[in-house]
């Protein structure tokens, strides 16, 4: 096979096979674009390791990040060993190849404890919810007549769970109807590659949310199961939910805040409350603990101002 069939096989596979979201197979399209683009037309089984020495030193000349870079090989990676597994090679390039890359770490970004709070403040606003009101379906009935009114109630919505979960924006767009329990506080998710898991919601006022939002949700007479929807009746897509949360976030007077900051500050706020890191790797849906352990970081950047601000060597002397 020429590189060029292969890599729609690949890509098919992928979809077919392994089931991966629309997401993930764009950014393989990518990936496997760029490699496409950079090394000549050839039978795939005559791709050695040289070559991908030399692959890899032209991406290294493109302007690609050093996370780009990696993620483009660890594609072209998967493809190799589906290639070997499936037999239409004999020797797979990567074997004991040197192309490794380190990663500079970043440590997440999340939100402050007040920025929360103002967040959480300039959505109820919006509604006209005041500060003892709760999230009954008589309160907030009254306050959503309109299509309009529903996109800030979904903003609403949004907000307190992706706080109170820690889920991805894509997979909190994915959650179905049939999957929410209510009755046991716990949402079933999909995750990356279709994994499942179960996020719990602790505050009983965000359930009372849920429950009143899903009758309210047919104020657009909405055809579709997923529980968030726009005015239009169609289901919320990440773009529209980034939307609201970027146009709550200047009315709050804040910095652009991201559904992803989102996922990180209910992370530190977990582990800042002593919960086990095995648990909050589970609740977040990370294969490695490793990428887990990134929070326990900014965890220690509180510590620290923590330690500073009590002085305790100055209490002494």
């Amino acid at each position: 096979m020429q590189i060029s069939e292969t890599c729609e096989q690949f890509l098919a596979y992928c979809k077919t096979n392994k089931q991966l979201s629309t997401l993930t197979l764009k950014a393989y399209r990518q990936d496997l674009t760029t490699f496409q683009s950079l090394v000549r037309e050839q039978e795939i089984s005559e791709f050695d390791k040289k070559q991908l020495q030399n692959y890899l030193h032209r991406l290294q000349q493109t302007n690609l990040s050093v996370r780009t870079i990696k993620r483009r090989l660890a594609c072209l990676k998967a493809m190799f060993r589906w290639l070997e597994r499936e037999e239409f090679i004999q020797t797979n390039p990567f074997h004991k190849a040197d192309i490794s890359i380190k990663v500079p770490t970043q440590l997440p970004r999340n939100i402050p404890k007040s920025s929360l709070r103002k967040m959480l403040r300039a959505a109820r606003t919006n509604l006209n919810i005041c500060k003892h009101d709760s999230y009954n379906i008589t309160t907030l009935s009254a306050l959503i007549k309109t299509p309009k009114q529903l996109n800030q109630l979904t903003t609403l919505l949004a907000i307190e769970l992706l706080f109170a979960t820690g889920v991805r924006v894509s997979e909190l767009i994915n959650i179905d109807i049939k999957h929410i329990h209510l009755s046991e506080k716990k949402i079933k998710i999909f995750g990356k590659g279709q994994r499942e898991r179960y996020v719990f919601i602790p505050s009983s006022e965000v359930v009372e949310l849920i429950r009143a939002y899903l009758p309210l949700r047919n104020i657009t007479t909405a055809g579709h199961s997923l529980l968030l929807t726009n005015s239009r009746g169609k289901p919320a897509s990440a773009h529209f939910i980034r939307k609201l949360i970027r146009e709550t976030s200047h009315a709050a007077k804040l910095e652009k805040v991201t559904p992803h900051m989102y996922r990180h500050s209910a992370a530190c706020q977990l582990l800042e409350s002593g919960v086990d890191i095995r648990f909050v790797q589970r609740l977040l849906g990370h294969q490695s603990i490793l990428t887990t352990q990134l929070y326990t970081h900014v965890n220690d950047n509180a510590l620290q101002k923590q330690i500073t601000k009590a002085n305790t060597r100055g209490g002494i002397f």
